[in-house]
């Protein structure tokens, strides 16, 4: 049976597709097809590599060569089959990401080998109920964000063990999942949540009030947001994509969803390492 790996490709970085002209050659080399997205097939002048979402199923593991936001893209092809993904930071930040490019022809010796750890990340599932109907529905590995295009005040009801827990007059509101903790949510003052941790964070973006703080919630929790005012321009989105128009007494629920990604990673304690790194946590920048 014929061996195959996955490779999705930044949209717009020349250096990673520059690279990943050097992977698939590489693969080729070592007598395993390369499975490209097709427009990245088509951006390397190589369309018989554009893989279907059917055939993605049967790769190996995926390779994703980009940023942060190339895994997430990638997290929602490859979760429902259950496929690794193997983040090469070639992005501006890189959290997710656990290789780099220097090391990657090392790393996919050991792969194939069957040498290869992987830590199983949960995703959530958001829906958009409207009149009784569901009229949209994704999933995502970081985080769904309800927000206005204008930072308009809005009022957004949030409901937690099925019944009203507060109603937040803010910008927006961020649910976020442990990997998310470290992306849109930490920025809106949210909590850094070690990314196995079953739960959730829901953040309150620019809350007008004292009173509003993150709240961390099980992962078993459904959480409900109701906007109460006009919803004109306010907008959803999962995983920052997508975007999706909201109108006024729209309900969002979100819960667990019903697969994971699984990520593979190089070392157990690369989280700690790049928050202390990244986010120079616990040092003094005046020194």
């Amino acid at each position: 049976m014929e061996r195959s790996v996955g490779i999705v490709v930044h949209q717009t970085r020349p250096e990673a597709l520059h690279f990943a002209r050097e992977v698939v050659a590489w693969l080729g080399r070592h007598s395993v097809r390369a499975l490209v997205d097709p427009d990245a097939a088509s951006r390397l002048g190589q369309p018989a590599l554009a893989a279907d979402l059917e055939t993605w199923q049967s790769a190996e593991f995926i390779v994703t060569l980009g940023g942060d936001g190339t895994i997430l893209k990638a997290a929602r092809m490859a979760a429902p089959g259950g496929v690794p993904i193997l983040g090469v930071h070639m992005g501006r930040f890189g959290f997710i990401a656990e290789a780099h490019p220097r090391d990657l022809f090392s790393v996919l010796g050991d792969l194939l080998q069957g040498k290869r750890s992987v830590e199983e990340r949960m995703m959530l599932r958001a829906e958009i109920w409207r009149g009784g109907e569901c009229v949209h529905s994704g999933v995502g590995l970081n985080d769904m964000l309800i927000k206005s295009k204008m930072s308009r005040m809005l009022q957004l009801r949030t409901l937690l063990g099925g019944s009203i827990f507060a109603t937040y007059p803010a910008d927006g509101i961020v649910v976020a999942t442990p990997t998310g903790s470290t992306a849109y949510a930490l920025s809106a003052g949210g909590p850094l949540i070690e990314p196995t941790v079953q739960a959730f964070v829901v953040v309150p973006v620019c809350p007008h009030t004292l009173s509003a703080r993150p709240m961390v919630v099980p992962a078993d929790e459904t959480i409900g947001v109701e906007l109460e005012a006009d919803g004109d321009d306010v907008v959803f989105a999962i995983d920052g994509v997508d975007p999706f128009a909201l109108l006024s007494q729209d309900r969002v629920l979100v819960r667990r969803a019903e697969y994971t990604t699984r990520l593979i990673v190089l070392d157990r304690a690369t989280f700690y390492r790049k928050v202390r790194d990244r986010y120079l946590y616990g040092e003094r920048l005046n020194e």
